[in-house]
């Protein structure tokens, strides 16, 4: 009887895994880990962009809309582009709402970017666009939320 007793000890000190083997195994995980992190990292930042050049082409729509009813474009501002799209004026060309906007992508009546920043909107009535200058000019600041004059990251309509 000591004979199997010490067989069956050699058997499970046998299948047991060392240290080493679990050590490779939690490296293995981690380094899985981090590479499906860093993807979905790169597919959020690429939706938030695809989310943002969306929403300007809409607007551009809108305004558009706005501007075939109205004559002229809305006047220059962030707020003011959404009051003029969205709640209208008592004007009777004016028929819309041309767009209408989710409670939580507004913030003190201005439109917000998928980064927290509302997207810039300058026209000719009101302001001075640089690139369009016979329209308007319509922005967002993009992912490092620095204003590049349009180069860099914005994401831009002209």
């Amino acid at each position: 009887m000591p004979n199997a007793k010490g067989k069956r000890q050699k058997a499970k000190l046998t299948r047991s895994f060392t240290l080493v083997e679990l050590l490779v195994v939690i490296a293995i995980l981690g380094i899985l880990i981090s590479l499906v992190t860093a993807g979905a990292q790169s597919a959020r930042r690429r939706g938030a962009i695809t989310k943002a050049k969306a929403m300007i082409a809409s607007l551009e729509t809108a305004v558009s809309m706005y501007h075939g009813d109205m004559g002229a474009y809305p006047a220059s501002g962030n707020a003011e582009l959404v009051k003029a799209v969205a709640e209208g004026t008592s004007d009777p060309d004016w028929a819309g709402p041309y767009m209408d906007f989710k409670q939580e992508e507004l913030v003190g009546g201005e439109l917000l970017d998928p980064w927290g920043k509302p997207y810039v909107y300058t026209s000719v009535n009101g302001g001075s666009p640089t690139h369009r200058t016979r329209s308007y000019d319509l922005y967002s600041l993009g992912p490092n939320g620095a204003d590049d004059q349009g180069t860099g990251d914005d994401l831009i309509n002209w």
